[in-house]
């Protein structure tokens, strides 16, 4: 039952035993972690845009690009709703006489833009921060230099061009129009609830101390470089009276609803192109994976400290 080409010695036992225990804990986490999420979104009921309430809850609908704020993936490029973008530049080292390659990071970034989602009649933005992005298109290509000169991509090239060339590039998309699964904290944004009167008063005032002079050009009616407590209450009544008008202003604001990343850590946020079906199905299959892998290291290490014991 030795693992093929590794055999298990007295000299490297303890070794092989710590690394199969923190496989088959990982493989058990993993587990927890996909059947957890299998079952939220099971048991999570899909939501109408027009009859969301507050609260951790599911969407669907397809994605769409805010007005008049194009986003473009760095590398290749596209027009896109979400990016993750990713550099890598091949090493060449020699280890224990063999000549190996690697691939170090040079360039990471991941998209924070916000986009729409909509079902044709409503809408709701989508805050990507931190979220599991699941389904994406996936663009790999290669060059010599450490910035794409090539973009615009349509496809991702054949993994021959990496024997000629020393950087890879790699992007991860999701493009305007697909149809989307969101999973995650739904909060609507109203202005006038976000700032009472009072609020925007304080903030005109703060705003009119910041310069001093003018504030004693405005209010000191009897010129002695001072504004007492009178002036001060009627620097306040304008105040007052603006803020007023600002906050009427406001009034006509549209709501906005978001979907982001929800207050309870415990909840994932799951932004994916995949359908809930899908999704579910695929986190179902990884359960099951990580599962049968737990209990084949559990056998292998209760052989291990049988055989060794």
């Amino acid at each position: 039952m030795n693992i093929p080409g590794l055999e298990v010695t007295a000299e490297n036992y303890e070794f092989v035993l710590s690394v199969s225990v923190l496989a088959a804990l990982l493989c058990f986490y993993y587990f927890v972690r996909n059947w957890k999420r299998l079952r939220i979104i099971q048991d999570t009921p899909t939501a109408r845009l027009r009859s969301a309430h507050q609260g951790y809850i599911e969407l669907e609908g397809k994605g769409q690009l805010i007005e008049e704020q194009p986003v473009y993936a760095p590398l290749s490029n596209h027009l896109c709703l979400w990016y993750r973008s990713l550099i890598e530049q091949q090493e060449t080292f020699t280890q224990n006489g063999r000549v190996q390659t690697r691939w170090n990071v040079v360039y990471s970034n991941i998209s924070n833009h916000r986009f729409k989602l909509t079902d044709g009649l409503h809408s709701c933005y989508v805050d990507p921060g931190d979220a599991e992005v699941n389904g994406i298109e996936k663009l790999v290509w290669y060059g010599n230099t450490e910035w794409p000169t090539r973009t615009q991509l349509l496809e991702s090239q054949s993994v021959l061009n990496k024997l000629t060339n020393s950087y890879r590039y790699s992007e991860w998309l999701i493009l305007p129009g697909q149809s989307l699964y969101v999973l995650g904290q739904f909060r609507t944004w109203s202005a006038t609830s976000q700032h009472s009167v009072r609020e925007v008063m304080i903030d005109l005032i703060n705003d009119w101390k910041k310069d001093q002079q003018q504030l004693r050009n405005r209010f000191d009616s009897n010129k002695d470089g001072n504004i007492d407590q009178q002036e001060w209450e009627s620097a306040r009544q304008l105040a007052q009276s603006q803020a007023q008008q600002i906050h009427d202003q406001l009034v006509l604001k549209p709501d906005e609803h978001i979907i982001a990343k929800p207050d309870n850590s415990g909840r994932p946020f799951i932004i994916s192109v995949y359908s809930q079906a899908l999704l579910t199905r695929k986190f179902r299959q990884s359960a099951h994976m990580t599962l049968t892998g737990c209990f084949v290291l559990i056998g292998y290490i209760a052989w291990l400290v049988h055989s060794h014991g």
